[in-house]
């Protein structure tokens, strides 16, 4: 059968498979040859390179990643819903680390050995763990928007709801990767399989992409729009209260935070996302030479938001300290002794405990 099915293939255009045909029997190879994506026999000295700093880069990310999901839960200050969303943020990346780890040991050569089956799991804890990371920005992005219209530092959103949204994302995360796996693929439909993912179908990836983009986008008004808010209201009130300028200036940080994180997201996943597009609706295009780097790019970017967080806010960094030092904290009701500690708290803590029922940002 499988010779039969090579020999109907190789006689040209006019010589079509059978319409409707599934090959979950075939190889890897058989999917990576039609497609014309190199596919490596055996490992040569720069792609153990490549694999050794790639599981260097994955053990990062996940420690990185673990670092801030703990300093988060031991600290008091960080117990707000904007904290739990970051956390939750902090936990997509860790799962990235995973699925890169996982990419790591069934990539080159040992690509050939993939099933079907496995190889869109390789695929899918990627997509899970990329569609988990833009549903917490996107509600981050939400709740900094509710709570700067508002006039309010903390969101009063419960943490049941907090919780909700957190199962949400996730379920979202875990369909979207799963979609492939259950059948939106070109195992039965061969003639539709992409060039840069020899077994999704361009009609999947280009939905997944333009899912991604448009999110991107919406993300970016939100912030803009947040912004030009506050911009206009600082103007008007730049005479009043220093307590006031206190609270503004924190909720600036916290949004500057925000902000960061979400353009080194967009940076370094809009190219990757642009190629899958360029592969879908441009069939001249030789998007394979680039992808392998956008790839690393996007692997990145999931050890970035720890080392953001490290520079940007100083209780963080104050609590990754004592986490890596094994010390405990002075005080965990929100305050710490030493002039400095405090004056660092007040001007640099995004969601600061010190702050009363007041929480006016004008």
């Amino acid at each position: 059968m499988r010779k039969e099915v090579h020999r109907h293939f190789y006689q040209g255009p006019e010589a079509m498979m059978d319409e409707g045909q599934c090959y979950y029997n075939e190889t890897i190879a058989f999917f990576y040859n039609r497609s014309q994506k190199y596919l490596a026999t055996e490992w040569n000295p720069i792609s153990k390179l490549v694999m050794g700093l790639g599981i260097t880069v994955c053990i990062f990310i996940m420690l990185a990643n673990l670092l801030v999901m703990v300093a988060i839960y031991i600290n008091r200050r960080f117990h707000f819903p904007i904290y739990y969303l970051m956390a939750n943020l902090a936990a997509a990346d860790f799962f990235a680390g995973l699925a890169y780890f996982y990419l790591m040991f069934n990539t080159g050569p040992n690509t050939r050995r993939l099933t079907v089956s496995t190889w869109l799991l390789r695929q899918g804890l990627i997509d899970t763990s990329l569609t988990a990371s833009v549903a917490n920005l996107l509600a981050i992005a939400i709740e900094r928007h509710i709570t700067v219209f508002r006039m309010q530092l903390h969101t009063r959103m419960s943490n049941r709801r907090v919780v909700v949204v957190i199962v949400i994302i996730w379920t979202m995360s875990i369909i979207m990767g799963a979609i492939p796996s259950v059948g939106w693929n070109c195992i039965c439909a061969i003639d539709t399989c992409s060039n840069m993912a020899p077994l999704y179908s361009n009609s999947y990836l280009g939905f997944w992409a333009i899912f991604n983009l448009v999110t991107f986008v919406v993300m970016v008004v939100l912030y803009a729009h947040i912004f030009m808010y506050v911009r206009q209201r600082t103007m008007r009130m730049s005479r009043h209260s220093s307590g006031q300028r206190r609270n503004r200036d924190t909720m600036m940080s916290l949004l500057k935070t925000t902000v960061i994180v979400l353009g080194a997201f967009i940076v370094c996943w809009t190219p990757g996302l642009v190629l899958l597009l360029l592969d879908v609706v441009c069939s001249n295009c030789n998007v394979l030479t680039y992808e392998k780097f956008f790839l690393l790019l996007a692997e990145f970017n999931s050890a970035m938001n720890p080392i953001i967080y490290s520079y940007r806010d100083k209780e963080m960094s104050i609590t990754f300290k004592q986490i890596l030092c094994c010390q405990r904290q002075e005080n965990v009701n929100g305050t710490t002794e030493g002039s400095d500690r405090s004056a660092s708290s007040i001007n640099h803590t995004v969601l600061s405990g010190m702050h009363h029922k007041d929480h006016s940002v004008v």
